[in-house]
């Protein structure tokens, strides 16, 4: 199995686990509005981006994405609760002028038989009901990404920018006793005889509230659950099959604060777990383990970060190469670290100007004291780990009415 295909390699640069009431850069908002019944609106949704990565290479190699992610689209309500969008998703990076032609998870890599030319164009399909205020069901283009509230110890938010919009089914439950998000992605699907399996993703994002998520003292637990697939019943040239999660719970508590400085303090507690529930092709680890702390403060506009992570024999199969022990950048020396603590400080910039526009900054550090490097099951030495990231980021999404 290609290792590669199931750990992105891309840095992290938003810190701590978002409560379902939170947005930001890269989550939607995805009830929908009764009031809006027969409209047509045109919605041009853009991500301008620049982030660049420096490592010390022998974890996951440095890079630069400069680009924009457009997603310009028709939304029509032809009832009171319920919502259809169609256009177009589209992904350029500086620089290039041609892009492979099947699914993106992270960056991809290169299939000369198959591309696109100017953008890496997909088309875009959503329908949603809203049976009850509390429920929403959505089927085609999911709200995807940060919309998934997922801690970073299972999700880089820098897929945002790079990954392919999220393509399935989805139930979102939002009430005072929980949010929950249930989807799945299909990431590839396949015709008989073709030369890949069916690649699909399975997830559940669920964050119980002890107490009331508007109050200043807010109380927490966070469950998170994912699956990968690949494989399917259909016969396929590569008919491999493998099945991998990752499953992470813990604690979250915050407090806010009603100053126009210190606005709010949070802390994550949290364990996960790795297990490679089949596989028909022997991976580096077959199950590991991870305990995870985050603290965020929230000064002004300002996101100041500090998180720590620890963990062995772990497979983060959407997360950055850095919180997982396996090289990215080694990957066909078998290069593995065992065990590895990550001290991962940060800040982060984000505001909004007016409706429709944000922007956001980041810089942060990963630093990881020696530690014990493997090729295989063979010793190669020790290794200190030290990779820092920064970014700018700008969406401007405007609604235009067409029709009320």
């Amino acid at each position: 199995m290609n290792v590669k295909r199931l750990i992105p390699t891309l840095p992290l640069f938003l810190g701590s686990l978002h409560l379902p009431a939170q947005t930001n850069l890269f989550t939607d908002a995805y009830t929908i509005d009764t009031v809006k019944n027969g409209s047509l609106h045109v919605c041009i949704d853009n991500i301008s981006f620049l982030n660049n990565t420096e490592t010390s290479g022998d974890v996951q190699k440095g890079y630069t994405l400069p680009g924009i992610r457009l997603n310009p689209h028709l939304t029509y309500y032809p009832a009171s609760r319920v919502k259809l969008e169609a256009g177009v998703s589209m992904l350029r990076y500086w620089g290039a002028d041609k892009y492979p032609n099947y699914a993106y998870r992270s960056l991809p890599e290169w299939k000369a038989a198959g591309y696109q030319s100017g953008f890496h164009l997909l088309p875009f399909f959503r329908a949603q009901i809203q049976p009850v205020p509390q429920l929403n069901i959505v089927l085609g283009h999911i709200y995807g990404g940060g919309n998934h509230n997922l801690s970073e110890t299972l999700y880089n938010p820098e897929l945002n920018l790079t990954a392919d919009p999220e393509m399935g089914a989805q139930i979102i439950y939002n009430s005072n006793f929980a949010h929950i998000d249930a989807w799945v992605n299909w990431e590839t699907f396949t015709f008989k005889n073709e030369l890949y399996n069916e690649v699909v993703t399975m997830g559940t994002s669920a964050c119980f509230h002890i107490t009331n998520p508007q109050s200043s003292f807010y109380l927490g637990i966070p469950v998170h659950v994912l699956v990968t697939h690949h494989g399917g019943e259909l016969d396929s040239v590569n008919n491999e099959m493998s099945s991998l999660s990752n499953v992470a719970a813990g604690l979250q508590f915050t407090f806010t604060f009603d100053n126009p400085v210190l606005k709010r303090i949070r802390l994550n507690l949290m364990g996960a777990s790795y297990k490679n529930i089949h596989s028909d092709e022997p991976l580096l680890f077959d199950k590991g383990w991870a305990a995870y702390s985050g603290w965020n403060i929230r000064v002004w506009k300002l996101d100041v970060k500090l998180n720590i992570w620890r963990s062995s024999k772990f497979i983060n199969l959407f997360g950055n190469p850095v919180f997982g022990n396996v090289s990215t950048s080694k990957e066909d020396l078998d290069w593995n670290f065992p065990k590895i603590t990550v001290w991962n400080p940060g800040v982060g910039y984000e505001q909004q100007f007016g409706s429709g526009c944000r922007f956001g900054a980041n810089f942060e550090l990963f630093f990881t004291p020696s530690f014990y490097k493997y090729m295989g099951t063979h010793l190669v030495g020790t290794y200190d780990y030290f990779g820092c990231t920064a970014g700018m980021f700008l969406r401007i999404n405007p609604s235009i009415v067409l029709r009320k």
